[in-house]
């Protein structure tokens, strides 16, 4: 255990070194450092790859979400879904992006809220910050759906399905004053995220259903990037 934390330390003494230094001292102190550890079986690449050359830059996150229980809500009063089961999948696959990127630690079980639904029937009258108070959530993904389209049958082979939705962080607590209640972005209208599917993408899914997948997968990696701190390439799908 102490041979790692001194290797790991001397990587990033080594790696704070080079970058201060310029011209020939980098070169020299660089090389220097390659063959101590090319003795002790690694190679060049992979030194390298530690130094943090060749990694591109982390992308902030654009806002920071609460370690504590998050409910995610989707939202669709005009009624542009016209297959159900998308808000149900943006739900569960934006829930698994967030924890697999880092974005958040405990997201609130979909049924959570399917079950308060049965047991009130003042439900449709409930805000999204009562929804979450009620189900004990710090922090509230509100996705209001905008637009939305996924048919096998398309007319625009580069634009053949789209899905977008504003989103707003709430917090559930804050009863008191109405212009604390959302917490980003500054906008009252919410951020924007819109993805689409070309035509070779939707004949690839086939169905509405296999449709309605590949658009909520693609919009939940977009909306998880929103909240969480990536490098180019840590998601399975860039723009």
């Amino acid at each position: 255990m102490t041979h790692r934390f001194g290797f790991t330390d001397f990587i990033l003494r080594a790696r704070h070194a080079v970058t201060r230094r310029r011209g020939a001292p980098a070169v020299g102190l660089l090389g220097a450092v390659m063959l101590t550890l090319s003795g002790c079986g690694y190679s060049q690449g992979a030194f390298l790859y530690m130094m943090g050359f060749g990694q591109r830059d982390i992308v902030k996150a654009k806002f920071t979400l609460t370690k504590g229980p998050i409910l995610i809500l989707v939202d669709d009063p005009s009624g542009h879904v016209d297959w159900p089961p998308a808000q149900k999948y943006l739900i569960d696959t934006l829930s698994q992006e967030l924890i697999k990127q880092g974005g958040a630690d405990k997201i609130i079980p979909r049924r959570t809220v399917q079950n308060l639904r049965r047991s009130r029937t003042d439900f449709g009258k409930l805000s999204c910050r009562e929804i979450g108070e009620l189900v004990g959530a710090e922090q509230v993904l509100w996705l209001q759906v905008k637009k939305y389209f996924g048919d096998s049958e398309f007319f625009e082979p580069t634009n053949a399905a789209w899905f977008a939705v504003t989103v707003k962080v709430v917090d559930p607590l804050e009863k008191e004053d109405r212009g604390k209640v959302r917490l980003w972005p500054a906008s009252p209208r919410g951020k924007y995220i819109s993805v689409s599917l070309d035509g070779s993408e939707v004949a690839q899914a086939k169905t509405k259903d296999g449709i309605a997948k590949a658009l909520a997968q693609k919009l939940a990696e977009r909306l998880a990037k929103v909240f969480c701190d990536y490098r180019p390439g840590d998601f399975e799908r860039e723009e």
